[in-house]
């Protein structure tokens, strides 16, 4: 159906102001293809270009590219992820030429940079390179332009192809060629379509020309006409009326449109047009037309002919039978297929651009080429006969189309329709029309339906890729996304699915959508991805479905159905919010998911509070709905909040002191009968009589511990076991309800956690009665019962299974005692429970077991005939845990790809992916199965996607090489096959050789193997190209051009810099190769020198620079270049014995003899080929030598070498053991001459293990050689020659046993060792360096030098006291070697070592020799040191103090620990003394700076201490302080803090710190409590003052705010120390700001005055304001208890603003449901009064001034904004009276001028029947009269009904004769509505007079007795005679014709007598009323009933 339908458009990027101006005077826009820019071609002239993107800054500001363009098109790269900020355009002037211009962003602005531009006559001159001539530039069109090549279309015939290689470069011409038409059909082409590479040229009389863009090449033709329907002959078409003026075909080339002039459109199947005219399609080659020719070089008689022939005929015929031809023929015929009929197209359904061999973008079901498609379809089908076309015409789907008529207007007023997107099945059209702008019609193919969507006339259709098809608009707005047929929920549901809540909530937010109903799928796709988004999405999503705020305020039956809503949708909910709560409660149990359930439940509790809050605060008492609601959300909030942490626990203080006692304890009448009960039965009895707290009294009394209720509870619950096991429910459950308990919920933890059958069975009878067991727990309780079965031993006895558990190979564990025993010990079970061997299993732990788990359970106990049916998954895992290796085999066996089955099958299905994923054995039977499973040709994901994992598989099968291939189909994740990656394999590792055998045995060639041809692979590894080409010479030796190309490639080897050619060759001086390769050229050398092939370079070479080469070889010159005679008679060829005469080794004139040829050969010369072995040769030449051993050694051959020492030397020697050690020095001389021979060392090593003799001497000594030898040549500049030569001298003198040689080498060792260990990275010291120097160790022994010491001062030198120890003890150093490398350690190890080294002195035998001992050594160096300072303080007065000040002279810590052991030592200076003397000169210089005097004369103190502490504090070196204080005052508070202080900074771990700080405040109290003599050595006072440092010196200290937030939380809880209610809030101000970035001033950490806190909060507050954090400052501002009234301000403003910017601000609906949120944000927040009543205030004079334009709405919205403004003011007592009465005066100037506006439209109507709304939405005047004030007690004062207030009635007027009419007619309304008090001070306000108000106050001034009925105003006076006469007249007719009473006078009780003037003056005054009538009438009335009732009277 033909109309128009609703579109969702979707606003995807905002415009800034300056797009939006420039938006006006577009033409039309294209995106570009990385959808980060726009560009705008505009009607003035220039292109608009504004990024999308925002950068770092936001969005770059758009900038215009001045010019007159015609056109313009965006880059399209390979890569879409384009350079940061980059971008380029190539754009079309109208002058013919192009610009290229790169556009980055630099200071938020895109910034044009021109790269290229290319002229008309640079176009034509590039035209006339290719040789096409070009008058004139008619047309030209950008057809692509993609990495940095574009492709143009001149004058509709010729294509262009245009690269623009670098900046500033020139450009190069590709390609250009012209397009094959004649210049008939050039003239009507009106429209050209470019795709994917192919150009569509739309002829106006009904043709469609393709080309292919590439070469130029005609593809086909579309006759149009033929489309039109029953037409079969293409000769007979029918003619086009309207001519043809664009087309446009889909991406995938299927369907292309075409539009007429007369703006009619008609569609074409192109697959199905071609299908029936397959000869428009000219690119198509059918086999059958082809001429049966050989090819060319081939006989016709050959068998290769006939091979050739026989392909192209439908009988085959083979003159080779055999089966293996008959195999090869077929497998020929696949690989060299050429394209069929044209029925195989048809029959497999292919595209008709099947044969494009340069498409763009292929189909991936199509080929590269169309001879790669039909190899693979067989042979048979393209014999297939075609099918019959039907006689009745065709069925195809574009058969009978018919022209469609697209816009519905006239064509006149069209201004202009194009087509702009098609798929197969629609097509999308732009019309543009004079009065209704642009619309959109969409086209449906299959019902020829039309859809029409209009926009304003302002918005741009916006270009874009085609492969994308979207539909994009500019409008005013933005960019906006146009879907057809969708609705926003649904668009939201599947970007929510597909995207992410972030993305949904953006363009909700973009767009100003309300949030859509999310679904519940969504949330569990949410909770189980983790996406917080996700829920928090949800929750708000579902806020709108419960909101009673609006409904409340309305009539009754709308609150009820409010209220069943409200409940329905909760109800509704419910699924939801249990999978919010299972989903915590399961993410709690998980340590890692806590931070995830927290959140979670932060979120949950905060939705169920929120609804939770609605309903109390909307209503006033909830219904029976509103009350259940109430109870289910209660329901869930007291289920989740015990997941919150520190959920609070009541704790029962338990010390009480003896004061306590017995006071205020009431006397108690059980008191007596329960003294002769056990305390069980008191609580018993006590619970069951609800006597709880008499009992707690009763134990208080008597100091039980159940006097506390938690041990009073926990006894009850024992009792209720206790119960049960006596199978008591009844008295169990009465326990449980009066303790308080959920009596069903208690039983079923019970039941859970017992591992009592008996209780368990009892309670799940009970709660199975109660049915309180969901489906999921029987299900659990089945399972667990049948567990308990299966292994329990009386079920093994008497069910007789064969399971796999019986099997013979599994192990058997037929004795579970062991077992057994350790379950019982933990679940205290009973022992006959052992004895039987029953399996006892507790719910709770079933409750967490899975299917899998489950099934993993019960496997061992399946009988085996069910093995079949088991999860493969388990049952893998299990045998491959048992390693079963016999059924593993089975399984694998029978899941075989070639087994068949011949029977059932014994084994479930087994995948690959299973095995890979479920293997639990050891990695040796791992490798089995693996190892099998690839013998049956299956191989495991893991090893399939990392290639070497699988060649090292294969390794273990017999490698790569087998037939057939080991992995047939293996195919990468890049895409290439086993081949290519084992070809890239090689490369990788440089593996040749086995390269080169693996593609002979394959026969790769590059024919087979396209790697083998790739040019980059050839580059980068040289002698790979010299592999394939010397392959391919060997495969076809014959042809010149390979051994050419060979040689080339053998070239590049030796010539890796340049490109390989016969001149490299040349000035290489490789002259013999040049001309060998040239031998081989194609032409051979004649062509070379006559140098005419100028396009192959690789041949070329310059004739003088061969003849300068050819130099030293002057015959060869001479040949190649002969001299002309002086007749110019060339001289007589030079043969080849010429040219090598003058080779002495090679002397034509003695060799060559026997050649015929050789004319230059000597007459005696032999004439028989001479040979090596010739006796002729052998006698005159030949040098006879007799090899010894060394000769085979030194090639390498022990064997040999053996041999020929023992048939030589050994046999005839009379010492054979002297001439063994002879022959082995001789060979160990030969392996170290050799040393960098490995072979020559290898076989001298074997010579001397041959011979009995120990090869280890020489094994070590040339790997000291190698390694020195590599330390030389890497940091020696000599050559390795030398090098070489001068070791191997150092080696023979070391092999003459030379000490000084052993020296010298040793020192190069130890230079080389450690030069070695630097290399490899390691430490010095580090196991792996003591491995390696054991080759030093075993030098030094093998050659009896001295032991080297250079690794031992490693040791010293980086204090590695224990490889030192180690290295001493492992090679038995001398003690005097070792005693002078200690003075490299510390002092503090030096002095160990020496204490060690000691006892090791005085145990050594040669101590006391007369020599230099070590001892003498130890003896004389630290004699005056420990021992000698230890000595003379013995001597001293006060030892302690010696052995301090020694202490601190030399610098030794150990005489402080010594001095504290002195009973009289001061531990204060000891601590001192020992701090300052372990740190560094700098430390101990500012610890000490204080001091005046010497520091060892110092006397320390409490106050030196305190410096020190605060130094070290400063420099955070407290592991000094704390291993101090741990030595000298082990029971220091200190201590705590000290450790805390680690803990906090170093550690972070803040738990345990919190336990310290808790430690260190306990033992401060303690001392406070004690006695001054129990005092410890530092005053209470000084340790907090120093714990105050510490603790404010953290908060310093602090690197990080979440360091600082932990510190705070454990501060906040140290009251004693630091300030707490401070501290608590520094806490809570952290904690709230831990989310942003926002950090504290850590100035305000240490003040501890609350101004200064509020100081930093205000500046928080500011920050976060200007960060639009309000939430966040609402928090901060609560903390800091400053008011919150600018903070919710300026977060409505925000709101106010970006309501303004989505243009959103001037739709009515939204200002008013803004202004209403805007007033319950205000109450919710309980803002001021006053900041509430100025913010309305300032936004009325707002509206007021900014829509002027709409005037009727400015005052509605203005009059809204003073009621509220007056409504929030009223509630301040303090406000004076005349502030209210202004605003109330200028509400009522906005009612009259509603009231004038509303008379000038002719409504007639008051501001209380305001505006008609089409919905039911909120007016303002609605919500103005929600919030009218004017019943306000503080205005109603008697004073405005005073008659004094009518004196102005001839005061001076304030408003005009309108107004005044205006206010007339609204003080009416009010006085029929009885609003006197309104009305009179409305009369008031603007000095009105009116009638009726002045009528009303009278009649009640008149009835109250204010005044009487002579003192009325004059006017009034005079009405009333007049009524009076007039009713004196009537009054006699009416006695004289009785009538009814009349309605007016139905307030009378009884007849009035006729002297009450007072009353009939009443009803004077209410007749003459015209509005009020009824208030006067209830005055009237009142003033009756005062008359009879004094009550009524006093009441008045």
């Amino acid at each position: 159906m033909e109309g128009a339908k609703r579109d969702l458009r979707v606003l995807l990027a905002s415009l800034s102001g300056e797009a939006q101006g420039s938006l006006r005077d577009a033409a039309w826009a294209r995106l570009s293809r990385g959808q980060d820019a726009l560009g705008s071609l505009l009607v003035p002239g220039g292109i608009y270009l504004e990024s999308l993107v925002p950068s770092g800054g936001g969005r770059a500001r758009g900038s215009v590219l001045r010019g007159a363009w015609a056109d313009f098109m965006w880059e399209n790269t390979e890569d879409d992820d384009l350079q940061a900020g980059k971008t380029k355009i190539l754009a079309l002037s109208k002058s013919h030429e192009l610009f290229v211009y790169e556009f980055t962003i630099e200071d938020g602005q895109y910034n044009p940079i021109s790269l290229h531009s290319c002229k008309e006559d640079t176009l034509k001159k590039l035209l006339e390179v290719k040789n096409i001539s070009l008058s004139a530039v008619f047309s030209l069109r950008i057809l692509s332009f993609e990495n940095n090549k574009c492709i143009l279309l001149l004058n509709n015939f010729i294509v262009v192809h245009l690269t623009f290689p670098a900046k500033d470069s020139s450009i190069e011409t590709c390609d250009c060629f012209t397009l094959d038409l004649p210049p008939q059909v050039l003239e009507r082409i009106t429209d050209t379509h470019f795709c994917r590479g192919i150009l569509f040229l739309l002829d106006s009389s009904g043709r469609i020309y393709v080309f292919d863009s590439f070469d130029g090449a005609k593809l086909a033709n579309v006759n149009i006409a033929l489309c039109q329907g029953d037409v079969q002959d293409e000769d007979r078409s029918p003619t086009i009326t309207s001519p043809l003026t664009a087309v446009k075909v889909s991406h995938d080339l299927s369907v292309a449109v075409i539009i007429s002039s007369s703006n009619y459109a008609v569609s074409v199947d192109l697959n199905m047009y071609f299908r029936q005219f397959p000869g428009h399609l000219l690119c198509k080659r059918d086999a059958e037309n082809l001429p049966v020719k050989p090819p060319e070089g081939l006989d016709e008689d050959d068998l290769a002919s006939s091979d050739y022939s026989m392909e192209l005929l439908s009988l085959p015929f083979r003159t080779d039978r055999s089966w293996r031809a008959h195999l090869s023929s077929l497998c020929d015929r696949v690989r060299r297929r050429r394209p069929g009929s044209p029925d195989l197209v048809n029959d497999l359904n292919l595209p008709w651009y099947q044969f494009f061999t340069h498409l763009e973008s292929h189909d991936p079901e199509i080929y590269e080429n169309s001879e790669k498609m039909v190899a693979f379809i067989p042979r048979a089908v393209t014999w297939a006969p075609s099918k019959p076309l039907q006689s009745g015409g065709t069925n195809l789907s574009y058969a009978g189309q018919q022209w469609k008529q697209i816009p519905i207007e006239a064509p006149q007023e069209v201004v202009k329709l194009e087509c702009k997107l098609v798929t197969g099945v629609k097509a999308l059209f732009v019309v543009l029309t004079n009065d209704k702008g642009l619309t959109l019609a969409l086209w449906d193919f299959e019902s020829q339906d039309v859809t029409y969507y209009h926009f304003d006339k302002n918005s741009i259709y916006v270009d874009c890729s085609e492969d994308v098809p979207l539909c994009l608009l500019l409008t005013e707005r933005g960019l906006s996304l146009v879907l057809f047929g969708l609705t926003q929920e649904e668009f939201l549901n599947r970007l929510m699915i597909y995207g992410s809540a972030g993305v949904v909530d953006s363009v909700c937010h973009l767009n100003g959508w309300e949030r859509c109903s999310i679904p519940i799928h969504a949330l569990e796709a949410g909770l189980e991805n983790r996406q917080l988004d996700t829920v928090d999405l949800f929750l708000k999503s579902k806020e709108s479905l419960f909101n009673l705020s609006a409904s409340c305020s309305g009539p009754e039956p709308s609150t009820d159905s409010a209220s069943q809503s409200y409940l329905k949708n909760l109800e509704e909910l419910r699924p939801a919010l249990n999978l919010l709560c299972s989903a915590i409660k399961e993410n709690d149990m998980e340590p890692h998911s806590k931070h995830f359930s927290e959140q979670l439940l932060n979120l949950t509790l905060t939705f169920l509070s929120k609804q939770l809050e609605e309903i109390f605060v909307h209503t006033e008492e909830p219904d029976e709905y509103l009350q259940k609601a109430a109870d289910i959300l209660t329901d869930y909030i007291i289920k989740l909040r015990k997941f919150l942490r520190k959920y609070p626990r009541p704790q029962i203080n338990m010390v009480h002191t003896g004061s306590d006692l017995d006071e205020d304890l009431p006397a108690l009448e059980e008191s007596h009968m329960w003294e002769k009960l056990t305390p069980e039965e008191v609580i018993a009895e006590a619970i069951l009589s609800n006597k709880m707290p008499e009992a707690q009294i009763f134990f208080r009394m008597h100091q039980h511990p159940a006097q506390s209720l938690q041990e009073f509870i926990q006894t009850g619950l024992n009792l209720v076991y206790d119960r049960l096991l006596k199978d008591n429910t009844r008295e169990a459950s009465e326990l449980l309800r009066n303790m308080g308990f959920d009596v069903k919920e208690e039983l079923h933890k019970i039941c859970f956690y017992t591992v009592d059958k008996h209780v368990r069975d009892l309670l799940v009878k009970v709660l199975e009665e109660e049915n309180y067991f969901s489906e999921k727990e029987k299900k659990m309780i089945d399972f667990v019962h049948q567990v308990e079965s299966f292994y329990s031993e009386s079920f093994q006895e008497n069910k007789e299974i064969q399971s796999l558990s019986s099997f013979k190979n599994w192990r058997k564990e037929q004795d579970f005692s062991r077992h057994t025993a350790v379950l019982d010990s933990l679940l205290n079970c009973d022992r006959h429970w052992v004895h039987n061997r029953r399996v006892r299993v507790m719910f709770n732990w079933a409750q967490w077991w899975d299917e899998l788990i489950q099934e993993m359970i019960l496997l061992p106990r399946k009988p085996r005939q069910e093995l079949k049916t088991c999860n493969p998954e388990v049952l893998w895992m299990h045998l491959t845990a048992q390693h079963d290796w016999l059924n593993i085999c089975s399984w694998i066996e029978e899941s075989g790809p070639n087994q068949t089955l011949c029977g059932q099958a014994n084994w479930p299905p087994l995948t690959a992916d299973i095995i890979d994923r479920n293997m639990l054995c050891s990695s040796y039977m791992r490798n089995d199965i693996l190892n099998k499973l690839a013998r049956n040709g299956i191989f495991v994901c893991s090893e399939l996607e990392d290639f070497e994992l699988l060649l090292q598989r294969l390794s273990y099968l017999g490698g790569v090489l087998q037939n057939p291939h080991p992995v047939p189909k293996y195919n990468a994740a890049s895409g290439l096959d086993f081949h290519a990656c084992f070809v890239l394999h090689c490369l990788e590792h440089n593996l040749q050789y086995l390269l080169y055998t693996y593609l002979d045995y394959y026969s790769l060639t590059p024919s087979n193997c396209s790697i083998l041809d790739n040019k980059e692979l050839h580059e980068a590894h040289p002698w790979f190209e010299f592999l394939v080409q010397c392959r391919g010479v060997a495969s076809n030796p014959r042809d010149p051009k390979m051994i050419f190309q060979a040689s080339l490639a053998n070239a590049q080897i030796l010539i890796p810099g340049n490109q390989a050619s016969v001149s490299s060759m040349l000035l290489e001086g490789r002259t013999l190769l040049a001309l060998a390769t040239t031998m081989y050229a194609p032409g051979g050398i004649d062509q070379v020198l006559q140098n005419e092939d100028t396009e192959k370079p690789l041949k070329k070479v310059d004739p003088q620079l061969l003849k300068m080469a050819l130099t030293p070889y002057p015959k060869l010159k001479a040949a190649l270049f002969p001299p002309c005679t002086s007749h110019g008679i060339l001289p007589p060829d030079i043969s080849l014995y010429h040219l090598v005469q003058s080779l002495v080794p090679f002397d034509p004139t003695k060799l060559f003899g026997w050649q015929s040829t050789n004319t230059l050969a000597l007459s005696d010369a032999s004439s028989d080929f001479p040979h090596f072995s010739s006796p002729e040769l052998v006698n005159k030449y030949a040098i006879m030598e007799r090899l010894d051993f060394l000769y085979y050694l030194h090639h390498g051959r022990p064997s040999f070498a053996f041999g020929t020492f023992l048939v030589q030397q050994l046999v005839k020697s009379k010492s054979p053991e002297q001439l063994i050690q002879q022959a082995g020095n001789e060979a160990y001389i030969l392996a170290l001459s050799f040393f960098s021979v490995p072979s020559v060392g290898a076989a001298c090593v074997c010579f001397l293990e041959l011979l009995g003799l120990d090869s280890l001497k020489l094994r070590v000594d040339i790997k000291v050689a190698n390694i020195i030898f590599s330390y030389r040549t890497r940091t020696e500049e000599s050559q390795h020659n030398q090098i070489r030569e001068s070791l191997v001298e150092k080696l023979t003198k070391l092999a003459d046993g030379e000490k000084a040689a052993a020296e010298e080498v040793l020192i190069s060792l130890e230079e080389a060792f450690w030069d070695a260990v630097e290399h490899q990275g390691i430490k010095k010291t580090s196991s792996d360096s003591r491995r390696q120097w054991s080759l030093v160790m075993q030098f030094c022994k093998l050659h009896n030098t001295r032991l080297s010491t250079s690794y031992l001062k490693e040791c010293a030198k980086s204090n590695d006291w224990l490889q030192f120890i180690i290295q001493t003890q492992l090679y038995s150093y001398q003690p005097d070697e070792v005693i002078s490398i200690l003075q490299d350690f510390t002092p503090i190890l030096q002095d160990h070592l020496m204490l060690a080294l000691e006892k090791l002195l005085f145990l050594c035998p040669d101590a006391g020799s007369p020599e230099k001992s070590a001892d003498n050594v130890f003896k004389s160096k630290y004699a005056d040191s420990l021992f000698q300072i230890l000595f003379q303080c013995q001597g001293n007065s006060n030892p302690s103090c010696y052995l301090l000040t020694e202490g601190l002279r030399e610098h030794a810590p150990i005489l402080s620990v010594l001095a504290a052991c002195f009973q009289d030592a001061n531990i204060i200076h000891c601590l001192c003394v020992w701090i300052i003397t372990t740190v560094d000169d700098t430390t101990r210089a500012e610890a000490t700076s204080h001091i005046q005097s010497s520091a060892e004369n110092h006397k320390w103190d409490v106050h030196d201490l305190s410096v020190i502490w605060k130094v070290f504090l400063r420099k955070q070196k407290s592991k000094t302080l704390l291993n101090g204080f741990q030595l000298f005052l082990k029971d220091s508070p200190l201590l705590y803090i000290l450790e805390m202080y680690e803990l906090c900074m170093n550690c972070k771990k803040y738990n345990e710190a919190k336990t310290k700080l808790d430690k260190f405040q306990e033992s401060l109290t303690k001392l406070k409590t004690e006695d001054e003599a129990a005092a410890s050595e530092l005053p209470v006072q000084w340790l907090e003052s120093q714990a105050l440092f510490l603790l404010e010196l953290m908060m310093q200290q602090c690197r990080t705010e979440y360091e600082l937030g932990k510190l705070l939380q454990l501060f906040a809880a140290a009251d004693n120390l630091l300030n707490g209610p401070y501290m608590k809030k520094l806490c809570a101000l952290s904690e709230t700001l831990k989310d942003s970035s926002m950090s504290i001033n850590r100035s305000i950490l240490t003040s501890c005055k609350m101004e200064t806190f509020q100081s930093e909060c205000r500046s928080i507050l500011e920050q976060l304001q200007e960060k639009g954090m309000f939430s966040l400052a609402r928090e901060v501002a609560a903390l800091a208890e400053l008011p919150v009234d600018t903070v919710v301000t300026q977060e409505v403003l925000r709101d106010l603003h970006r309501l303004r910017d989505i243009g959103q601000w001037h739709q009515n609906q939204t200002r008013i449901e803004f202004w209403k949120k805007c007033n319950e944000n205000f109450m919710k927040n309980s803002i001021s009064s006053k900041a509430a009543s100025d913010f309305f205030f300032d936004q009325a004079n707002t509206v007021f001034e900014s829509l002027a334009h709409e005037k009727i709405n400015s005052i509605m919205e203005r009059h809204l904004l003073l009621t509220l403004a007056g409504h929030w003011l009223a509630k301040d007592d303090s406000v004076p009276l005349h502030k209210i009465e202004e605003i109330e005066k200028q509400i009522w100037i906005c009612r009259i001028g509603q009231q004038m506006l509303s008379t000038d439209e002719g409504s007639g109507k008051s501001r209380f029947s305001s505006r008609v709304v089409v919905n039911r939405d909120l007016t303002f005047d609605n919500l103005a009269k929600e919030f009218s004030f004017s019943k306000l007690a503080a205005l109603n004062t008697p004073k405005y009904l005073k008659l004094e207030g009518l004196s102005f009635r001839d005061s001076q007027r304030t408003l005009t004769n309108e107004e005044e009419e205006s206010l007339k007619f609204l003080i009416g309304c009010l006085l029929d509505e009885g609003s006197v008090h309104e009305a009179s001070r409305v009369c008031q306000y603007f000095h009105f007079y009116n009638r009726d108000v002045s009528l009303v106050l009278h009649c009640r001034a008149l009835a109250s007795g204010e005044t009487e009925l002579d003192k009325l105003h004059t006017d009034i006076q005079t009405l009333l005679i007049t009524r009076e006469k007039t009713s004196e007249s009537s009054a006699s007719q009416q006695s004289r014709v009785p009538s009814a009473s009349s309605l007016e006078d139905w307030t009378h009780i009884a007849a009035p007598p006729l002297d009450d003037q007072v009353v009939i003056s009443l009803k004077a005054l209410m007749d003459e009323c015209v509005h009020g009538r009824n208030y006067c009438r209830q005055v009237l009335c009142l003033y009756e009933l005062s008359k009879h009732s004094p009550l009524a009277s006093a009441h008045h």
